[in-house]
């Protein structure tokens, strides 16, 4: 995933580990931090929420920081940020287009059924969290890709006519 160096003009902390952004370009985000501070243990003196809400953009708006000295980057909060949106159902279609698959194909990928693919590609269900972070995974790494994939041969099998 690229990112286009943004630099950050304000960073609110928010309840519950999210932080408020608002980019220098004026486009605003509410990024949830609650796995960098759980997960992550260069972070953990950030769980005390006090210590959390003393943040500040430093260095020109390219990161954040807070008090204690842990800071965060700009490009690192946009790709969180990117990460946290959900994927919609043209985004679907985007990304089974770009990997040239059909929905066969995807459903075998997933372990789903080819209806479940067809109802989030038109909307009528929501994505799972687990298919999108599959879906970034594999246009990441295109290896995770070819590593599943089985070509699907169009129309139905034909009988076996030879004789037994």
């Amino acid at each position: 995933m690229t990112t286009n160096s943004r630099r950050i003009a304000t960073a609110t902390a928010q309840p519950g580990y999210r932080l408020a952004i608002t980019w220098q370009d004026g486009a605003t985000a509410i990024i949830d931090m609650t796995g960098v501070v759980h997960k992550n243990p260069f972070f953990a003196s950030l769980k005390d929420e006090a210590a959390f809400a003393a943040v500040s953009v430093i260095d020109y708006g390219t990161g954040i920081e807070w008090d204690n000295g842990i800071d965060y980057s700009a490009d690192s909060l946009e790709m969180l940020a990117q990460d946290q949106v959900a994927m919609t159902p043209s985004g679907f279609q985007s990304w089974k287009t770009d990997m040239r698959l059909s929905t066969n194909e995807m459903a075998d990928i997933f372990g789903i059924s080819a209806s479940a693919v067809k109802s989030y590609l038109s909307g009528a269900s929501a994505i799972p969290i687990a298919v999108q972070i599959a879906c970034q995974a594999m246009r990441d790494k295109p290896a995770i890709l070819w590593a599943r994939f089985r070509p699907r041969i169009a129309g139905r099998p034909r009988k076996n006519t030879a004789a037994a």
